[in-house]
């Protein structure tokens, strides 16, 4: 009798791939198990203040739905045929794959034996109850680290020039047809040359990273080429805080000091340096 067990994940930065495991699914010969963290769900609300309620109602709905496919394997056992169950491997390696938003689950693991309470547990001990668990220590101290870069952006920027340029501004493919999701940049504006500004935080991962400096190179590239402006007179920069040497992000970003002739790497700290040169270029909104 084959097993399988998804781990059921809160995401609290989508563009980031991170995430957080609050609780444990599992499908044992014709019966499912589930169970949530407290700890994990706690840690999850204080990452997310805002979806507390909306990771409690996430919790419930899932209970439901196990409930009601457990009530359907139930009867499976005294019947002739059978009745479709929702709960099989391949709709949640189905789940693993197109679940967008704050609830994530990750690709079923199969297991070639019966599941019994004890073993059960030892899963839940092992995949979602640590409180050790370094990676998510470290999911909090980045989130921290994360909002003092966003709060000094913010002030030394964009509160200077929000009246000025666009700011915080949803880029889509009506604007940019290259873009398959909407791409939000810091500020943009057009004044002789196009300014504009994208803080990334160092503290996501690689692909991440890569992901949004290969999709904000694609914007400029379109943005000048539809205002008849070269690469090289418009004024892009990237507000990056310089990471850990030796950290997997560190190489990347050492690359994109060295190498200014497109996007002016510069820190949060450094950030007014947009907003001295938007007001001396007296750059406005352009966008409608």
């Amino acid at each position: 009798m084959k097993s399988f067990y998804s781990l059921i994940k809160i995401s609290p930065n989508e563009m980031s791939g991170e995430s957080l495991t609050i609780g444990l699914i599992l499908s044992t010969e014709g019966k499912l198990r589930l169970k949530f963290s407290k700890t994990k769900k706690n840690l999850a609300k204080s990452i997310l203040p805002a979806a507390g309620s909306i990771i409690d109602f996430l919790e419930n709905e899932i209970q439901h739905k196990v409930d009601e496919q457990q009530k359907i394997l139930t009867q499976n056992k005294n019947f002739l045929f059978e009745l479709p169950t929702l709960f099989s491997a391949d709709y949640f390696s189905y789940l693993s794959k197109y679940s967008n938003g704050l609830l994530k689950f990750s690709e079923p693991a199969i297991i070639a034996d019966i599941i019994d309470d004890e073993k059960f547990e030892q899963l839940f001990r092992l995949f979602v109850y640590d409180d050790q668990n370094n990676s998510e220590k470290t999911l909090l101290k980045n989130k921290s680290i994360e909002k003092a870069f966003y709060q000094k952006v913010e002030t030394n920027l964009i509160a200077r020039v929000k009246d000025k340029v666009h700011t915080n501004q949803s880029l889509d493919n009506q604007i940019v047809p290259t873009l398959f999701k909407p791409f939000q940049i810091d500020c943009l504006g057009l004044n002789g040359v196009l300014i504009g500004a994208k803080s990334l935080p160092f503290t996501q991962s690689k692909e991440t990273l890569h992901k949004n400096i290969n999709t904000y190179i694609s914007v400029i590239a379109h943005l000048s080429s539809a205002h008849n402006k070269s690469l090289a007179e418009n004024k892009f920069y990237l507000i990056a805080d310089q990471p850990k040497k030796h950290s997997p992000a560190y190489e990347l970003w050492k690359q994109l000091f060295n190498n200014e002739k497109l996007i002016k790497l510069i820190s949060a700290d450094e950030s007014g340096q947009v907003a001295d040169l938007i007001e001396e270029k007296k750059a406005v909104k352009f966008i409608l």
